[in-house]
């Protein structure tokens, strides 16, 4: 029940070919909902592409699941719509477009206020980038329009760059489709909710507890908006809060970095439809890693954070943890080659073949093309390799724990991982700012297509949807939604000023800290970081022992547990996953598997629930333009 065997068993009628309608239902959705992301994300600081489960795009299943019996298209076209629009809107958001825009003009711009920022000056002139003062000021500034003419070499290269990565990530996913959909039969917790509602046997308007689950949420977010508005209207908090001070004020105790508390209901809902030992893992060992604490202040150490005494390295581990699970992913694969060689066709092992082709391809152009930007190769190819691991990381964890979002680690980003291990000493300025204009899109996983794409393969193979067709699809898409994202989000942030108080401060602040920690590697940190380097080495041991253990059968916590601990997908969400897991677990202690399917309508509908109400009170604010609340954070 908590694998695959819930499914549907019997035979899936396969689909072949797409018609031109279902091409221009993608492109018009694209386009509705990337102007609408740009507008609500960066000048109303409502985000709607960060979740895991999209709010544009769950709206859409919501309404073409109502109106589906009017639209000239069949399930099957609807659901491939779906599974498009989640892998190519992403590329406009966070790790994409979003943070690179605002810092095309960054150090010159700034370097007038940051006097430390001059001196990298010289470097920015071999880059591609904004050039032009005029358009630099008035990217900062707003009020204008776009002068796409000093654009037109930031725009090629840095697409070039987003296309080859997507190049990468479209490969991999047909690479270890056939592994984690056949043969490891993974769970795809998220890709419940989209099944159930399309599902083509059952009405879920017509379920009760869907509309109770549905209720709740609604109710309870729509409360906090008018608390917003009128502070008289009671409400009750959703968001996470730090209760360490209520509860722990003495040593060792106090040592602990924080307890978030939340009642975030999407994080609920999702968190059920993950299998009982991996949201088990997530939980616990979130608390352990608290505890971990304690045991250093009994003993006398102290967690600064910073400089040699930061124990217990958590975003060291945190990185380590990610190159690990990553390891383990593509050293397991190789058990299930022989066996997914033997039963597919001769055409499908060609296509495997040259995808792996394209996959290296494609590295070395990216690593080219840092080396050309003034990155050292090796340090290029480190850089790239560690970007690439926590990428197909974030994909299995959303694989296996699903989760509210799809962080990486943040700090020990693929760029401060290379510096961590290599040391500064052969970098230049160039090669300094040349990487912190890198990560900008490196920094941040959740713009990149693959984990969103094995998902929709799994939908896919479940819907009888090729999967050549879906990879066709999204290439396509991911064109289409570079050119509308490039547009829509220059034109608000030109618009708005990306440096004003119209505009979400978010975007700017990454920005900042990316470019704070240059000055920070090129003044202060010239040698490599032994002990965060041994940390992170601890963490890859560790993570190799988990995953050993429990095939062993000798201790049953998942890696994935360990994986998540350190990084904001489980910081404000351990309460979620405890509240999930005892659901589950008592839903089928005393209920068995019908209960566990009953109650499945009652959290979709919590899920579907949480996302309406966000996403309907932020389009709210977009056609009356009134501020709403917040949330998220």
């Amino acid at each position: 029940m908590d694998t695959r065997e819930e499914a549907n068993t019997e035979p899936v009628k396969q689909h072949k070919g797409v018609r031109l309608r279902v091409l221009a239902l993608i492109l018009l959705c694209q386009a509705g909902m990337i102007y609408w992301v740009a507008d609500s994300e960066m000048a109303r600081g409502v985000y709607l592409i960060c979740y895991s489960i999209m709010m544009p795009t769950a709206l859409y299943l919501l309404f073409t699941r109502a109106l589906r019996r009017w639209l000239p298209f069949e399930d099957h076209e609807l659901i491939l719509v779906y599974i498009v629009l989640t892998a190519t809107i992403p590329i406009i958001g966070f790790g994409g477009l979003r943070f690179l825009t605002t810092g095309m003009g960054y150090l010159p711009f700034f370097s007038e206020t940051m006097p430390q920022l001059a001196r990298y000056l010289p470097a920015v002139k071999n880059l591609p980038v904004l050039h032009n003062m005029e358009a630099i000021q008035q990217l900062y500034r707003g009020g204008h329009a776009v002068p796409w003419h000093a654009w037109i070499i930031p725009i090629g290269f840095w697409s070039a760059y987003l296309l080859l990565l997507s190049t990468i990530w479209i490969c991999m996913a047909g690479i270890f489709r056939r592994i984690w959909i056949d043969q490891e039969r993974l769970t795809f917790p998220i890709a419940k909710m989209p099944l159930e509602i399309m599902n083509p046997k059952q009405d879920i308007f017509r379920k009760p507890l869907f509309w109770i689950g549905f209720g709740i949420p609604v109710v309870l977010q729509s409360l906090l908006v008018f608390h917003n508005w009128f502070p008289a209207v009671p409400a009750m908090q959703l968001k996470a809060y730090d209760i360490k001070d209520l509860l722990f004020t003495s040593p060792p105790w106090n040592a602990i970095p924080n307890v978030p508390v939340s009642f975030y209901p999407m994080a609920v809902g999702l968190a059920y439809f993950v299998p009982s030992d991996v949201s088990l893992s997530c939980w616990l060992m979130s608390v352990l890693m608290r505890l971990s604490y304690v045991a250093a202040a009994m003993f006398g150490v102290e967690a600064a954070g910073t400089g040699a005494s930061r124990f217990p390295y958590k975003e060291e581990q945190a990185s380590g943890a990610w190159l690990a699970l990553a390891g383990l992913v593509i050293w397991g694969a190789r058990h299930h080659w022989k066996t997914v060689l033997a039963m597919v066709s001769d055409s499908e092992r060609r296509a495997v073949r040259q995808m792996v082709v394209g996959v290296a391809a494609c590295a070395l152009m990216c690593v080219g093309m840092m080396a050309w930007a003034g990155i050292p190769a090796l340090a290029a190819a480190v850089v790239l390799i560690v970007y690439l691991a926590y990428v197909l990381s974030g994909a299995r964890v959303r694989a296996e724990a699903g989760a509210i979002w799809t962080f990486a680690p943040v700090v020990w980003s693929p760029q401060t991982t290379m510096t961590s291990i290599m040391g500064t000493d052969h970098l230049s300025d160039q090669a300094l700012v040349a990487g912190g204009h890198f990560n900008l899109i490196h920094w941040d996983i959740r713009a990149q297509s693959l984990p969103y794409l094995m998902e929709g393969l799994d939908i896919a193979e479940r819907s009888g949807i090729s999967w050549r067709t879906v990879l066709k699809l999204v290439a396509i898409g991911t064109v289409t939604a570079l050119i509308m994202g490039w547009w829509s989000t220059l034109s608000k942030v030109y618009e708005i000023g990306a440096a004003t108080a119209k505009a979400n401060p978010y975007h700017l602040v990454k920005a900042q800290i990316d470019f704070t920690e240059v000055d920070r590697v090129a003044t202060q940190a010239k040698g490599w970081d032994p002990q965060g380097v041994a940390a992170a080495g601890f963490a890859v041991g560790l993570t190799v022992l988990l995953a050993w253990t429990r095939r062993a059968g000798i201790f049953g916590l998942h890696p994935i547990g360990y994986v998540l601990c350190n990084t904001l997908i489980m910081n404000a969400f351990i309460l979620p996953f405890f509240m999930a897991w005892l659901a589950k677990t008592l839903v089928l202690r005393f209920g068995g598997h019908k209960a566990y399917r009953t109650s499945v309508m009652f959290f979709v509908g919590v899920i579907l629930g949480d996302v309406v109400a966000q996403g309907g009170w932020a389009l709210f604010g977009w056609i009356f333009k009134v501020p709403i609340y917040q949330f998220l954070t």
